[in-house]
């Protein structure tokens, strides 16, 4: 198992890796945990790959705490010194932010991980920020700007920011959580269960809800929309 396992993960990341040029040799990187399963693989795997095949990244850690009620950093923290990576927890006041605007708390929240994110990397001098986004997020992602927004939009796998001074990059971009699932039984990796207060009433959760009864009914569903937002057919749209 461990062995297909190896296989298919370090092809799905080096695919995402190399056709999007996420990363050079020998770049730093900064890699966002917030402890959940699908940011421990990205973490795990980062360094698997990076190990192997000789890659000589600089790889950095970060976890951001937000402070809700009950939330666990020790466990995050204990996985950043098993892999003896250098790392950073940030502490922000998301509570405090929510309490001053009236915009949707998953925005919100997003918003002021991501400017910390941002911040640290300048502080650091480095220009790529690593991400846990993969499949089912970018599916759910371009059915929440269709739905909410009125946009054809979804996340990418390489974005950039003020004129390309710094990156956003998703090396899961073709992983699902099925292989996400697969790749922490194999390696014994507990995600931390920090809970968002706002998780069962967002609209993202709504949008994943509904997607799961399309996926329980017919499983090409999910790779259907994947592949189909990159098979546009702009001769049958207005």
């Amino acid at each position: 198992m461990s062995g297909w396992l190896n296989k298919t993960s370090f092809r799905w990341f080096k695919k995402a890796v190399e056709d999007y040029r996420l990363l050079e040799d020998g770049e730093k990187v900064l890699i966002g945990v917030s402890g959940g399963a699908d940011s421990i693989t990205l973490l795990h795997l980062f360094d698997q790959y990076n190990r192997r095949r000789h890659k000589n990244w600089e790889l950095i850690a970060v976890h951001i705490n937000p402070n809700f009620p009950n939330w666990k950093t020790k466990p995050i923290e204990r996985l950043f010194k098993k892999l003896g990576l250098p790392y950073l927890i940030e502490n922000i006041n998301v509570n405090k932010k929510l309490n001053e605007s009236k915009l949707n708390p998953c925005f919100v929240c997003s918003r002021e991980r991501r400017k910390r994110l941002f911040e640290i990397a300048r502080e650091k001098g480095i220009e790529k920020v690593a991400l846990a986004h993969h499949l089912e997020d970018v599916i759910e992602t371009y059915l929440l700007n269709l739905f909410y927004t009125s946009k054809s939009a979804t996340l990418v796998p390489r974005q950039d920011f003020f004129q390309g001074k710094l990156y956003f990059i998703r090396p899961l971009y073709f992983f699902d959580k099925t292989l996400i699932e697969k790749y922490l039984k194999t390696y014994g990796l507990r995600p931390v269960r920090n809970q968002c207060p706002y998780a069962k009433s967002s609209e993202r959760e709504r949008i994943r809800r509904m997607l799961k009864k399309f996926y329980d009914l017919d499983a090409r569903v999910k790779t259907n929309i994947f592949w189909g937002i990159k098979n546009i057919k702009t001769q049958y749209l207005p």
